[in-house]
């Protein structure tokens, strides 16, 4: 095996920056293989030119003795463009989606591990569960690992520091709101309520929280992200532009 210097020469070369390269290095110099991934979106069922650079880089690493493991992740596919701006990246059906996954699942068929990455966890609200059913009717007895993740409310109760649910209080889990569903959504006494996807909907789910009392509101954008929001007011949060990547949570005491 070559050294580790030599490694990083190899796949230093065309790289643009390697941050950070001493971290590399490092565990170049254990001496163990490394597990390299790379995240393809099935939203063509081609692997164009533009896939060469990373592909021929992960080849790289392959020959180097490392893992290589090809990530398909077909959630960025079915949302689309969440801002509606669906020029450049359009909305797909299910129907699509399985179709360029399974032209891209043939590539892979050479007894390679497969991995589907998602936010959260894979088993709550999740493409990953739909994934998992189409995979077990197609290959019965196939075996897969699920490792568990956070759901984003339980992050958004940690990065706010505020106590999700305790001593009996109820937690509701309310996954795609709708600005209909404002007048007759309720909030029961001692109860936690958790709106997933209120980001077109927000002002009439706040025009109905003015009307309630003793209610705390928490609005949760981008967590563990660059960008990260929290807030508390409503004036504020009712400023804040569309984000998919936002919930709001109701405390009712």
């Amino acid at each position: 095996m070559l050294s580790a210097e030599e490694q990083l020469h190899i796949i230093a070369s065309g790289a643009a920056q390697i941050v950070p390269e001493s971290g590399l290095l490092e565990k170049l110099k254990r001496g163990k293989p490394l597990n390299i991934k790379l995240g393809v979106d099935p939203t063509s069922p081609d692997l164009h030119l533009g896939h060469a650079v990373p592909l021929r880089k992960m080849r790289q690493f392959q020959d180097l003795g490392h893992n290589v493991t090809l990530i398909i992740g077909n959630g960025t596919a079915l949302i689309g463009d969440p801002s509606g701006k669906n020029t450049t990246r359009p909305q797909l059906s299910q129907e699509q989606v399985q179709a360029n996954a399974d032209a891209i699942i043939d590539e892979l068929r050479a007894g390679r591990d497969c991995a589907f990455a998602t936010l959260g966890d894979a088993m709550t609200y999740s493409t990953f569960g739909y994934v998992l059913d189409r995979i077990r009717k197609a290959i019965p007895g196939v075996e897969v690992e699920i490792v568990p993740g956070v759901t984003s409310f339980a992050t958004l109760a940690a990065k706010a520091e505020t106590v999700l649910v305790e001593n009996g209080e109820q937690l509701r889990v309310i996954p795609s709101f709708r600005s209909d569903m404002a007048e007759s959504l309720d909030f029961p006494k001692d109860s936690t309520t958790i709106l997933l996807k209120t980001y077109r909907s927000r002002a009439a789910l706040l025009d109905r929280l003015a009307r309630e009392e003793n209610v705390e509101v928490l609005y949760g954008e981008h967590l563990t992200m660059e960008g990260q929001t929290l807030l508390t007011d409503p004036d504020a949060i009712r400023e804040r532009p569309e984000e998919y990547l936002s919930l709001i949570m109701v405390k009712k005491q």
